[in-house]
C-alpha cells in the first residue's frame, strides 16, 4: 500500500550506539529541513518520544527489540498508523521478512551499505514507496 508524500519534519533514530546517533542526527540534518531529529537509546526511551512527539519517520536497529519486533511494530502503528519505520541494521535481512511490509515495515538498509543507498531508502519512504537494499531482494531471488 503506498502513501502520500511525507514533509519530513521529525525524525527519531533510535541505536544502542551513541555516536552512531548522532553521525544518523548530522547526517539527516544536512539533507532535509528538518524540526527536530529525535534519538533514543533503548527501548523505553523510544517509545517515550514516539508518543510525546509527532515522528514522520523511525529510522531503526532492531536489536532494540530483541524477540519482540513484531509485536513493537504493531505497538508504534497503534499509536501513529501513519509511520514509516526503515530498519537500518547489520544483522542478517532475512530476520525482517516476517515483518515485511504486511506487518509495518516500509524499509530495510543494511548498515555497511554507502550514504547514497541510505538516503535512496529515506527518500523513498518519504515519497510513500517500501524500500529494500538489493542485497535483501538479490538474496530473496536467488
Amino acid at each position: 500500500m503506498f502513501h502520500k508524500v511525507l514533509p519530513l519534519r521529525h525524525i527519531l533514530v533510535a541505536d544502542r550506539c551513541p555516536i552512531f546517533r548522532l553521525g544518523m542526527s548530522s547526517t539527516l540534518n544536512k539533507h532535509y529541513e528538518l524540526k527536530q531529529v529525535h534519538e533514543a537509546g533503548d527501548a523505553e526511551m523510544l517509545m517515550q518520544v514516539f508518543k510525546t512527539h509527532p515522528i514522520d519517520l523511525l529510522i531503526m536497529d532492531d536489536l532494540l527489540f530483541e524477540g519482540e519486533l513484531r509485536q513493537v511494530v504493531k505497538k508504534l502503528r497503534l499509536i501513529n498508523p501513519d509511520i514509516r519505520i526503515l530498519f537500518f541494521s547489520d544483522r542478517g535481512e532475512e530476520h525482517f521478512l516476517s515483518c515485511m511490509p504486511r506487518g509495518g515495515i516500509y524499509g530495510y538498509v543494511n548498515k555497511k551499505v554507502q550514504l547514497p543507498q541510505l538516503l535512496e531508502g529515506v527518500e523513498s519512504l518519504r515519497l510513500g514507496h517500501h524500500y529494500f537494499s538489493q542485497d535483501l531482494l538479490i538474496d530473496r531471488l536467488l
